[in-house]
């Protein structure tokens, strides 16, 4: 199995999988040097992703692969799926869920600005049904306090307050917000505190990529070629350092550099 994001966010991805398939191995690319993904052209996003299948599938037997990143999901899963002969699998805001769970019909959605201006975010919202509101905030700002969190940086209550205000300024506010980007799973609790709001429906949209791994599994006889769990990364910086102490659980028997130009 095959994961990949352009930071940490996808490793909270990797996490749930983990918990549902503790005995299956996986290469997990941190591609550091194009972080972060949500401020990339789609051509850039197309090519990058084509370019790391390819790089890994010519030394490893991968089965499967999984796009850890909302933004790549939206923008490159179809042509990757067109490209490659095997099952890949995206992560996608869940807002169907959202819909389904919201009791005073207000649901938040937050994302990259490139996954909120995506086609096909914006046809989901266009086409929305039962009389829900969807409120948006497209940032890039909250993937990089993600990723100073996991390395031990404090978060900051101010820039938070300036991400949310829209919604904190609203007379009723969502009662159900998506979470549209793996590195906000990180973000859960300093979210629910910069809404002051005592309860609060985060959806999680990677439930539907393990269900789709199970049926996966469950249709073919799983041959397991790779033997460890390894971790590549794109560029080395001060910021992968920092990384590596985050890393040890995840138990990674091998951790270097991948070439991607």
């Amino acid at each position: 199995m095959l994961i990949f994001d352009s930071g940490a966010g996808g490793l909270s991805v990797l996490k749930i999988i983990k918990k549902f398939f503790p005995n299956i191995h996986y290469i997990y690319i941190l591609d550091n040097e194009a972080f972060p993904y949500g401020n990339k052209k789609e051509v850039f996003l197309i090519e990058r992703s084509i370019k790391i299948i390819n790089k890994i599938k010519k030394k490893y037997p991968i089965n499967i692969v999984v796009i850890a990143c909302n933004t790549l999901s939206t923008l490159a899963l179809s042509d990757l799926r067109k490209t490659f002969n095997f099952p890949i699998m995206g992560i996608f805001p869940a807002i169907k869920d959202a819909e389904k769970i919201t009791k005073n019909k207000i649901i938040g959605l937050i994302a990259t600005k490139a996954t909120i201006n995506s086609s096909y975010i914006r046809n989901i919202i266009y086409k929305k049904s039962g009389g829900n509101i969807i409120k948006t905030i497209g940032t890039n700002k909250l993937a990089l306090m993600a990723e100073k969190k996991i390395r031990g940086i404090k978060v900051s209550k101010i820039e938070l307050k300036n991400i949310f205000k829209p919604w904190v300024n609203l007379q009723v506010q969502p009662d159900t917000i998506i979470l549209g980007c793996t590195h906000f799973l990180l973000l859960k609790k300093e979210i629910k505190k910069t809404l002051n709001k005592q309860s609060v429906f985060f959806v999680d949209s990677t439930k539907h990529t393990i269900f789709q791994i199970k049926n996966y599994f469950q249709k073919i006889n799983f041959d397991q070629k790779i033997k460890s769990n390894i971790f590549f990364y794109s560029q080395k910086d001060k910021e992968l350092k920092e990384l590596i102490l985050f890393l040890q659980k995840y138990q990674f028997k091998k951790i270097k550099h991948i070439d991607l130009n």
